[in-house]
């Protein structure tokens, strides 16, 4: 009785294990297809060494170009979005140029008053 114990018990736990488990791309992580639809920058901070590292073996299984590609449109991404503010900065540095030089115009120029 109690090497069919053992038996049964062996059996289970060498059969119990799942071996049709299916071996998945790096590449097909969903981390990957985030930063290729959102950016880098979409993906948690607490999941930045699991992108460089699937980074890693995407590259490794020939995925070079395509990672490529992903880095170089976050770049883009990035480039686009800095040309709107462009614009921008330069006319608000240009109301702070000009409400100081009001303002130091006003000092200089101010009398007291009753002169």
């Amino acid at each position: 009785m109690k090497y069919l114990n053992i038996a049964v018990f062996s059996f289970s736990l060498i059969f119990s294990q799942n071996s049709d488990q299916k071996i998945i791309s790096p590449c097909k992580d969903p981390l990957i297809t985030l930063a290729e639809e959102e950016g880098i920058k979409a993906i948690p901070l607490k999941d930045i060494r699991k992108f460089k590292k699937l980074l890693k073996a995407c590259e490794r299984q020939g995925e070079q170009k395509r990672m490529e590609r992903l880095v170089y449109n976050d770049w883009q991404r990035d480039y686009e979005k800095a040309k709107k503010m462009q614009s921008w900065s330069s006319t608000h540095a240009m109301c702070v140029f000009v409400s100081f030089a009001y303002f130091f115009a006003g000092q200089a120029l101010a009398t007291e008053p009753g002169k």
